[in-house]
């Protein structure tokens, strides 16, 4: 193991971890601390990622998840789980920090299983991290705390399973089902973040009624949604769903994708060759099934258009500015595209009430977030489905 905090004596503070007890909720050197961290990270402009980061951590966001925890608490006994066991995603930097921020707001003690694979915006994070971590006020939260990694292997993850009183998963499927064969302490629990998709639905009539400058500002929030982490993160739009008529449909594709070329040119990407090879290889293999009505390929992004979405074909998605496509008549034909491993729909051109009847109507188990065009990466505590301080907590029932 690779321990990057503590650099001196990290296997000596992983055998006494359990040895601290944990915090109470909302303690106030983890408030300090975050608030601090925060002001870091938003300076981190050349990574928008951290940024965003920055800002789900300010003071304010903080304070309404604690005046909730609060509210929702009150004459109840409720306390950290223990040690937290994070095994951290290589494809996503930033995806980490939000359960160790709120495993932290729980009151717990953390193992940080971090990725080897390099990568700048964690490098970058990891540094700033590991200096506020450092700072004597932290003292608390430095003997609390382990941030490591090391190369995959079973008996070292054992190890540190045995330790904890949870464990969090951040991968792929294939991930989630290696380490699930890996014992867990008897009284310990589980967070499993696999596979997901997400999607888009895009009211054809309303893109149609957008003035210019409001169409790129829109384009801008979906390409921050797609494109951040090469759309490889859960929640990134990889499915546009159009809704309208064939001709209302046609103009809005036409104005959309246009505008996003605009923007994509604007952020002065730079094109992997690799990748552009890639999706362009995937839209031919798709443009052969049965259901491929039309294939788009720019250098700003590659589509094919479906007049059905098989589970088949979502798994060949590469990402990287690579979309599926279908339409749809009325709004009630969306729910049985719905799949499982469906998570996030944005939208744009609806109201609360029709994306409250659209919900109801969803028969599986997917979709567990519905948020407007531009938030697709924003992280709340309550994620696929489940709320992190509820999970990482537990309660003294008296009676």
């Amino acid at each position: 193991m690779k321990f990057y905090f503590p650099l001196e004596d990290g296997q000596q503070t992983l055998d006494r971890l359990n040895d601290h007890a944990p915090l109470e909720p909302f303690h106030p050197v983890v408030l300090q601390f975050i608030a601090a961290l925060s002001q870091r990270l938003i300076k981190l402009r050349q990574f928008p990622e951290i940024v965003a980061l920055g800002y789900w951590m300010r003071k304010a966001n903080i304070a309404l998840l604690q005046q909730q925890w609060v509210e929702t608490s009150q004459g109840r006994v409720i306390k950290a789980r223990g040690t937290v066991f994070h095994i951290a995603p290589s494809n996503v930097d930033t995806i980490f920090i939000y359960s160790w921020l709120l495993s932290l707001l729980a009151g717990n003690r953390n193992i940080i299983r971090l990725s080897s694979k390099e990568q700048p915006q964690q490098h970058t994070l990891l540094q700033v991290l590991l200096a506020e971590l450092a700072e004597p006020a932290y003292e608390l939260l430095a003997q609390r705390n382990i941030l490591l990694t090391y190369v995959h292997n079973d008996h070292t993850t054992e190890q540190l399973s045995k330790l904890c009183h949870v464990r969090v998963v951040w991968g792929g499927d294939s991930t989630v089902s290696a380490v699930r064969r890996i014992p867990l302490a008897p009284m310990a629990s589980e967070l499993v973040f696999a596979d997901r998709f997400s999607m888009s639905l895009l009211q054809a009539r309303a893109i149609n009624d957008l003035e210019q400058d409001k169409l790129v500002q829109l384009t801008g929030q979906f390409y921050n949604d797609a494109y951040w982490f090469d759309q490889l993160a859960c929640s990134s739009p990889r499915l546009i769903v159009w809704q309208g008529t064939q001709d209302e449909v046609k103009q809005a594709q036409l104005s959309f994708w246009h505008a996003l070329e605009q923007v994509h040119a604007s952020k002065q990407d730079e094109l992997q060759a690799a990748l552009q090879v890639q999706k362009l290889t995937t839209s031919l293999w798709l443009a052969a099934s049965e259901s491929a009505t039309g294939v788009r390929n720019t250098q700003a992004y590659s589509s094919v258009m479906l007049d059905m979405v098989t589970g088949d074909v979502r798994e060949r998605h590469c990402g990287g500015g690579f979309f599926l496509e279908t339409i749809i008549g009325q709004l009630q034909q969306l729910a049985p595209i719905i799949a499982d491993k469906d998570q996030t729909l944005t939208y744009f051109g609806y109201n609360r009430d029709e994306l409250q009847q659209l919900a109801s109507a969803i028969q599986t188990r997917g979709i567990d977030r519905i948020v407007p065009i531009g938030r697709a990466l924003d992280f709340q505590e309550i994620w696929d489905g489940q709320s992190f301080l509820r999970s990482f907590t537990r309660e003294v029932v008296i009676i």
